[in-house]
């Protein structure tokens, strides 16, 4: 008999997108194309059974069993302990010599080789049946493929063993005959964006609670890491308090400092100060003797540190610095922030630039559910979040952030360059507080060597400045 029990998938990631694991007895799909890590999946779901002393089956249609224990010892699976069974060579099926076509006259054979999956697989907990998808080519017709899938999964799940099958990714996911037999499905891709190569996992379906929907993995150094795009819970106890950011002035824009539990976008060109910005908010947070982290894709670690001694004549102490440059995927960056929200219950975390994040997904619409995601979280904890975005736009055209985010944002600071006398000069002003006032005029920024950020007063009698040629009004 089938119950609610959950099994863990033996893959790192995956039991938290799952809500625990398979669920024992049922039957489970995973689809992909050549080289998307179907197999790889199956041995560590066999591999965790081994680990609790079950009995585990590896039925093979496609590669041979030898390929199959050499992708497994690579991985440091106990391939050993593992009960592997080659189906084609058994039967002898799309052999050399021979293409066997079952068709509805044929039961005979096909009441044979049902048995033999069934026999082999008695007292198993989990089996894996790899490549599955090649009995289509055997079998010329579609009902009787479905009914002799379906007689063998539920003859399996009569016995309470638990099975991942395995198949190409040819048909629409959730279209293919096999979709209709099993109670979850799950589909594997390989996508290139910008050169880089990320690899996606969808959870299509599946009966019972479960994080349907597209999540991050990655293949490497050994090891299979799920990346899941949910929300975690997280600590909470920081008051709801305004703090300062350490600038009078830069308090003064903001309409008296920054809320605990809020979003706060710095957007603009390159070379406005959006990142010193940053430091300067690191800078109060670590003085207040409280954990920041700086996330960044652009600049390594002796850079900023030197550049908090340069310009801001400071040392920080509690200041948690994350290189990520080399993250495999947006899911890898997310799991990065999770943990550390988790674990060290930063009081700000900066992402420098958070756009860059499109070279690392597949869509805009998987970076806006990921930053919403860490935002909420964030926002549970008290802590405040700060999002860095470059506006590549030509230098004449203005725009918030260039991305169309902005609503996303609790506050927004915006920096440009300006033209004043041939002279080339930084612009920023706060746009949006969502708690309250704010400041509604630019100020020109002055970033110098040992005394910080240097404001000036509100350019109020001037105009022109979001065209970036400013006049002093008569």
């Amino acid at each position: 008999m089938q119950n609610n029990n959950r099994i863990s998938s033996g893959v790192n990631g995956l039991d938290e997108v799952l809500k625990g694991g398979y669920i024992q007895g049922y039957p489970y799909l995973i689809k992909g194309g050549p080289g998307s890590g179907k197999t790889l999946f199956g041995l560590h779901f066999l591999a965790e059974g081994i680990l609790k002393g079950e009995k585990v089956v590896c039925i093979s249609f496609d590669e041979s069993v030898e390929e199959i224990k050499r992708q497994g010892e690579d991985f440091k699976l106990p391939v050993d302990q593992i009960k592997f069974i080659d189906m084609l060579s058994v039967f002898g099926i799309l052999t050399k010599d021979q293409i066997y076509l079952w068709t509805s006259s044929s039961m005979s054979e096909i009441f044979d080789f049902i048995k033999a999956i069934e026999d082999v697989a008695v007292g198993a907990k989990r089996v894996f049946i790899d490549g599955i998808g090649v009995l289509s080519d055997v079998i010329g017709d579609g009902a009787l493929y479905r009914r002799i899938i379906s007689t063998i999964v539920r003859r399996l799940s009569g016995h309470n063993t638990t099975t991942l099958l395995s198949s190409e990714a040819y048909e629409e996911p959730g279209r293919s005959m096999l979709s209709y037999v099993v109670s979850g499905e799950i589909v594997l891709e390989v996508k290139e964006v910008g050169g880089r190569l990320l690899r996606l996992l969808r959870l299509l379906k599946f009966r019972g609670d479960a994080h349907v929907g597209s999540h991050y993995f990655d293949i490497r150094n050994g090891k299979i890491r799920v990346y899941p795009i949910i929300e975690f819970p997280v600590k909470t106890g920081k008051r709801k308090e305004t703090v300062s950011t350490g600038n009078e002035e830069l308090d003064r824009m903001f309409g008296g400092g920054i809320l605990r539990g809020s979003h706060v976008i710095i957007s603009g060109k390159n070379g406005v100060g959006k990142t010193n910005i940053c430091l300067q908010l690191l800078m109060e947070n670590d003085r207040r003797g409280e954990t920041g982290v700086f996330y960044s894709f652009d600049e390594q670690e002796d850079i900023i540190l030197e550049r908090f001694r340069k310009i801001f004549d400071y040392e920080p102490k509690k200041l948690v610095f994350r290189e990520l440059e080399n993250v495999s995927s947006i899911g890898e960056f997310y799991a990065n922030a999770v943990e550390d929200l988790r674990e060290i219950s930063p009081s700000i975390i900066v992402i420098d630039p958070a756009n860059i994040l499109e070279y690392y997904s597949v869509s805009k619409n998987e970076i806006v559910g990921v930053m919403t995601k860490l935002e909420n979280m964030t926002k549970e904890s008290g802590g405040i979040m700060v999002s860095v975005l470059e506006v590549t736009e030509a230098m004449d055209v203005f725009h918030f952030t260039g991305y169309g985010v902005s609503q996303f944002s609790d506050y927004l600071l915006s920096g440009r360059h300006i033209e004043l006398g041939g002279e080339l000069l930084k612009a920023i002003a706060v746009v949006k507080n969502r708690f309250g006032d704010h400041e509604r005029s630019f100020r020109l920024l002055e970033i110098k060597d040992g005394e910080g950020l240097k404001i000036g007063e509100p350019l109020r009698k001037f105009s022109g400045i979001i065209s970036g040629h400013f006049q002093e009004m008569s």
